[in-house]
């Protein structure tokens, strides 16, 4: 296989696997009991992680792709 293909399947096998746990944690923070939680880290937790983990994911696509 030559090295095209192989960074090809790497990629996709890679976004896969994040498109997967990324929704999963995402789910799993939405739906979380926060009965008596302060309101500051229900919104911490349930809009700047996931916000964070996508631009975390976008950057680490680009900076692959610059080389």
């Amino acid at each position: 296989m030559a090295r095209t293909e192989s960074n090809v399947v790497d990629i996709s096998v890679g976004t896969l696997i994040v498109a997967l746990i990324f929704t999963l944690a995402v789910r799993t923070l939405a739906t979380a009991n926060m009965t008596g939680v302060d309101p500051t880290v229900k919104t911490v937790t349930t809009v700047l992680v996931p916000v964070l983990g996508a631009i975390a994911i976008a950057l680490a696509f680009l900076k692959h792709r610059g080389k």
